[in-house]
């Protein structure tokens, strides 16, 4: 009675474990080929949509392994339960198109390492090309101001501010002197101040200095952004490229030893010769 009632459980977990694994194998061969259908025809040479598929194909590749892993654990079950299996024609045999989809997707993936990786270089060599065009738009678009007459009004404007704010602060000895202790005012600033009293042209001498100054700001401003945009597009390139890649070589080697392993142990791949 008991022996029975084992085999009719092993039973019910082997057929429970095949439906999951065929419905999660199905499922996601399914979801990944939707998701990664271009919207239209051209966008299969076209780069963005290469590694947006390559990721969504990654990102959904354990599912299959798992769904293999089940089917071929209830043929386990089956066995390890003494319920016989036909081997006699193969095309008819689950385990064989299992094995078969694991061996295709493990080359499919190993594919896609190189591609993706060679993708991503080159998607990091356009962004590159482009940061360095638009920075050197701004840098000429930054000459043709300086060079015109509305920017060097700005600036007399921005001197006869500043001109005017210190002189205010010269004119109060307790404003002055709490200026010349706080740490947030720049030595520079405070040797003005300090010298401005004996000297009133020192003031001129600082504005001037300070106006001369402002066009090289504004060009280190715009290379340090594109500095900032540069190593932002470094950083994500290589963290795309190491995840999905190495994502995608591992479930190569996965999917590849669960194939080729399954079809050698059912007969159909041969390494080499047996000795007689």
């Amino acid at each position: 009675m008991k022996a029975t009632n084992s085999r009719q459980f092993s039973s019910v977990a082997a057929r429970t474990l095949k439906v999951v694994g065929i419905i999660l194998i199905l499922s996601a061969l399914l979801d990944c080929i939707v998701l990664s259908l271009p919207g239209e025809t051209s966008d299969i040479v076209n780069r963005g949509w290469q590694l947006a598929a390559a990721t969504q194909i990654v990102d959904r590749g354990i599912i299959p392994l798992m769904g293999i892993a089940l089917l071929m654990t209830g043929f386990w079950v089956d066995s390890s339960s003494g319920v016989s299996v036909d081997r006699r024609n193969v095309w008819v045999d689950l385990r064989f198109w299992a094995l078969l989809i694991s061996s295709l997707l493990g080359l499919i993936y190993l594919l896609l390492v190189p591609v993706h990786l060679n993708n991503t270089r080159l998607e990091l060599k356009d962004a590159l090309a482009q940061v360095d065009k638009e920075a050197g738009q701004a840098e000429n678009q930054l000459e043709v101001q300086i060079k015109s007459e509305q920017f060097k009004a700005q600036v007399e404007q921005l001197k006869s501010q500043r001109r005017s704010q210190i002189g205010a602060l010269l004119q109060d000895d307790g404003k002055l002197q709490e200026a010349l202790k706080s740490p947030d005012v720049p030595k520079e600033l405070k040797a003005v101040l300090q010298d401005a009293k004996n000297d009133p042209k020192a003031l001129d001498k600082f504005l001037e200095q300070q106006a001369q100054e402002l066009p090289v700001q504004a060009r280190n401003e715009i290379r340090t952004r594109k500095q900032q945009k540069e190593k932002e597009l470094r950083t994500r390139s290589r963290n795309s490229s190491l995840q999905t890649g190495i994502s995608s070589l591992l479930l190569a080697i996965g999917y590849i030893t669960v194939g080729w392993t399954g079809l050698r142990s059912m007969g159909i791949l041969r390494f080499g010769r047996r000795k007689s």
